[in-house]
């Protein structure tokens, strides 16, 4: 079988050619190799490219991947018609192939168009370009994928005139079908994920707004103009395509891109023999041995802005650096400057302490400022690419879930409230505020969330409302009701004033006043979760015994019985998430949990992915009650966390009850 350099693989060695020798190779770890079927569900991107399709009914689909000859010769073979239309047209010319989503021929003129996910303004004639008329940065990658298609299909048929566009959403118009989503299934077969028009095209209306084209030609001349590392875009596809053809490994630069390497891998993943290529790569550049891995690096340091700068310098792991490498001066007062926590950060992890740093004073005066009984909520939430409703624009947010858990001052705790809508073409965002509103309105209790996401919904909760939800009988105590507990956001800005009852987001409370080595370089409640539980003797004591749970206390869980959060691995505290049994045979408990708490799918990628996937109609009920259940148990366990960490805090600034 050749070793076609694809488009993909394109797009893969355009942003670190060294990952063309690791791709496909089943020896080295990959992240990105979790599973498919989730993301695909969380993403939409092929629910997008199906709709498409249907824009063109006339077209005809050639072999899938995984049959290119095949398919090759059968585009070939309908390239010779006069007029058609060609649904994943393959194409390739030596050692490069492509798989392109929409082909069509007229005459002697051939248009290829690219479908992606990616949402546009449909009133903006050029997207791509800024103010100053040069392409946007945000679009170059996808301009050079199309750009590598159209030059395979301009070597592979010279003889044709080819025109390129870019097929988007269109995120201004309104979806003028009900159930517009239900009429796509994604689903596994085998190894592979797929999407399929699962609809009556006699019977089901396509919406032919949702999507916008657009021709993007001067843009990839422009973009191409640019030149790669010397070589025109021509030289640079053929340098590439050797390269991954004879499997030469590249040696690329190292950098703050390899941070988020998909071949970096886990320690427990390479214990079992795989083998990771950012260590290698490093190994290369650095001369580092295993044990230097094991050393803390300026990976390891949240949001720290001399990254690229010190990588560059060589200066890379924590031990290297010294104290006039942060800006500000030091200051462990009450840990407000971003600065000083920097450095107390870098101080714990070079001195591989395995203790936290709390700035016991100054989150001492903040706590005394909350109102009890505190409130911890967590949304979860959607943003489709395609609506699932009529009127409903695309990527509009669907709040679907919440829970709620309360803290007293005396320490008891409640799991006061949760909803959950999954019921396949309801429209849930309104019967969702009015649930968090009953849940909330008991007191004046301060309430909090982790992170932005929660202030965000309501936002867009409360545009709805005056757009289309003024017909509600409670609009005006609903809006109210939103208003009190969130600040506006920059759209919005001098629309209104904060709320006398605006949330605390605990995520920055974190970040100024906590710090755990566990926690690494990240934020995220996945991460200072475990590293609390491992701080706190008082939340060791509390949760190692089932001290948490309906059979004990009907008031404290809705999901749990007898719950032990305390478990060891060894000396390490495991990962409460970890300790949630698998939600269904069909969701992979390792991939659900990793994109449960996922950052770039914020709301939690898995939830989102669940809901899509029940929004879905011919679904056994059981399984409907499974997803059910695990959606309630982890979005309970989310505000718990929040709650252990505000426990655990209490008790090291002395406010214990």
């Amino acid at each position: 079988m050749p070793r076609y350099l694809t488009k993909s693989r394109f797009i893969l060695g355009n942003d670190c050619p060294t990952k063309l020798f690791y791709t496909g190779k089943r020896e080295y770890t990959n992240s990105n190799h979790d599973d498919d079927f989730l993301k695909s569900l969380a993403e939409g991107g092929m629910v997008v490219g199906e709709l498409a399709k249907r824009y063109y009914p006339e077209g005809q689909l050639v072999s899938p991947i995984g049959d290119d000859p095949v398919a090759v010769d059968e585009t070939r073979k309908l390239l010779q018609k006069e007029n058609v239309v060609i649904f994943e047209a393959a194409v390739t010319v030596d050692n490069l192939l492509c798989r392109i989503d929409i082909l069509v021929k007229k005459g002697n003129k051939l248009e290829f168009i690219e479908v992606k996910a990616k949402s546009v303004d449909g009133n903006d004639d050029d997207p791509f370009r800024s103010r100053k008329g040069s392409v946007r940065s945000d679009w170059k990658d996808y301009l050079l994928d199309i750009a590598f298609q159209r030059f395979v299909l301009q070597q592979a048929y010279p003889e044709f005139q080819i025109t390129s566009s870019l097929m988007l959403v269109n995120k201004s118009q309104s979806c003028t079908v009900d159930g517009l989503h239900q009429l796509f299934k994604v689903e596994k077969q085998g190894s592979r994920t797929t999407c399929h028009f699962v609809g009556d095209s006699a019977t089901n209306p396509i919406c032919t707004r949702v999507l916008k084209k657009y021709p993007v030609d001067d843009c990839i001349d422009e973009v191409c103009r640019d030149g790669f590392d010397g070589r025109d875009f021509a030289t640079y596809v053929r340098w590439l395509a050797s390269n991954y053809e004879n499997d030469t490994k590249i040696r690329s630069e190292i950098g703050t891109h390899c941070k988020t390497c998909e071949f970096r891998g886990l320690q427990g993943k390479l214990d079992l023999g795989e083998r990771d290529g950012f260590r290698e790569c490093w190994k290369e550049a650095l001369g580092w041995s295993d044990t230097d891995f094991e050393r803390p690096t300026v990976f390891d340091l949240y949001n720290f802005s001399r990254t690229k700068d010190l990588i560059a310098k060589r200066r890379i792991a924590l031990e290297d650096l010294s104290d006039a490498d942060f800006d500000g001066s030091p200051d462990l007062g009450l840990g407000l400057d971003p600065s000083s926590m920097q450095r107390i950060r870098w101080s714990l992890q070079v001195n591989r302490a395995n203790e936290s740093y709390v700035a016991t004073d100054g989150l001492r005066e903040v706590m005394r400022n909350w109102r009890f009984p505190l409130h911890f909520i967590d949304f979860e939430t959607a943003a489709p690419p395609i609506p699932l409703h009529y009127g409903r624009r695309p990527y509009e947010s669907i709040a679907f879930q919440f829970s709620h858990h309360t803290l007293d001052e005396d320490g008891s705790i409640r799991h006061a409230g949760e909803y959950l809508n999954i019921e396949p073409g309801i429209f849930p965002n309104f019967d969702f505020l009015r649930n968090l509103m009953a849940s909330l309105n008991g007191d004046n209790g301060t309430i909090f969330r982790y992170a932005d996401h929660e202030n965000t919904i309501l936002n867009h909760i409360i545009d709805q409302l005056d757009n289309f939800g003024q017909e509600e009988p409670d609009y005006l105590e609903l809006r109210n009701f939103a208003c009190s507990i969130t600040h506006p956001t920059k759209a919005n800005r001098e629309a209104r004033n904060s709320g006398d009852r605006d949330m605390v987001d605990l995520r920055d409370v974190v970040a100024r006043y906590y710090y755990h080595p566990r926690m690494r370089g990240s934020q995220s409640i996945k991460y200072v979760l475990p590293a609390v539980l491992t701080d706190s003797t008082f939340l060791r004591q509390k949760y190692s015994s089932p001290s948490y749970g309906y059979e004990v206390d009907h008031h404290s869980s809705r999901n749990f019985a007898k719950q032990t959060w305390i478990q060891f691995d060894g000396d390490t505290v495991k990962d409460p998430y970890k300790l949630l049994p698998n939600v269904s045979e069909e969701f992979e408990k390792e991939s659900w949990d990793e994109l449960w708490t996922d950052e770039d799918i914020r709301g939690g990628g898995a939830a989102m992915a669940a809901y899509l996937r029940l929004q879905q109609k011919g679904l056994p009920q059981t399984y409907r009650d499974a997803i059910a259940k695990g959606l309630l148990r982890y979005c309970e366990l989310d505000t718990l966390a929040m709650v252990m960490i505000v426990e655990a805090w209490r008790n090291r600034v002395g406010l214990k009850p």
